[in-house]
């Protein structure tokens, strides 16, 4: 029994540095293993267990914070696309606008 609970701390640790080192892909891989484990877990872990859980909760902190650093900076370069863009399109020369009456005549 305890051994699943040590299984439980090596896969946060193991997408905590998935997750550091922008493995997203290999996160969710691992997220869908422990999921699983968790599922089968008591719903009451044995006082042996609670180390190994408090092990697997600092690791998920950590994760935690590094996706939320990594969304961060997605959402930045993206705006900074977006704004790329803007300024690009500003460039391109006006197009006259004729209204749908006047084109049909």
């Amino acid at each position: 029994m305890i051994d699943r609970y040590l299984r439980l701390a090596e896969l946060a640790e193991s997408e905590r540095d998935h997750a550091l080192a922008g493995r997203v892909d290999e996160v969710l891989v691992v997220q869908g293993e422990r999921a699983s484990l968790i599922a089968g877990l008591p719903a009451r872990a044995p006082v042996e267990a609670h180390a190994l859980l408090r092990r697997a909760a600092a690791a998920q902190t950590e994760t935690t914070v590094a996706l939320g650093t990594a969304l961060r900076s997605v959402r930045s370069e993206a705006v900074r696309l977006e704004q790329g863009r803007d300024a690009v399109s500003a460039y391109l020369p006006a197009v006259p606008r004729v209204s749908r009456v006047a084109a049909r005549g």
